[in-house]
């Protein structure tokens, strides 16, 4: 007779294959990614580039302001959590500069 698994031997399973797959490693590294985005400062020199590309071409802020040589050497989940991260960060630029201006 076959014994069958246990929830805590599945759970145990699921915790090895995480392991393995270096599950907590890259979520590891997004933490680290979501700090160096927030440093001190970096925010207020984010808005003054912001503010400085919509007053002289009026165009998309985002593109003005994301660096691609960083993003060349990103996967593609990284590359759109970088993305979707300054876009949020611009996006409340750009409602403070609409609040100022």
């Amino acid at each position: 007779m076959k014994r069958e698994k246990t929830h805590l031997r599945r759970n145990a399973a699921l915790a090895k294959a995480r392991l393995v797959t270096g599950f907590w490693q890259e979520d590891h590294k997004k933490a680290n990614l979501e700090n160096i985005n927030n440093l001190n400062g970096e925010d207020e020199q984010l808005y003054l580039r912001v503010a400085t590309v919509l007053k002289t071409c009026g165009g998309n802020p985002l593109t003005q302001v994301l660096d691609y040589e960083y993003m060349g050497g990103l996967d593609d989940a990284s590359r759109q959590r970088y993305i979707l991260n300054m876009s949020a960060r611009v996006q409340k630029s750009v409602e403070r500069y609409n609040q100022v201006c």
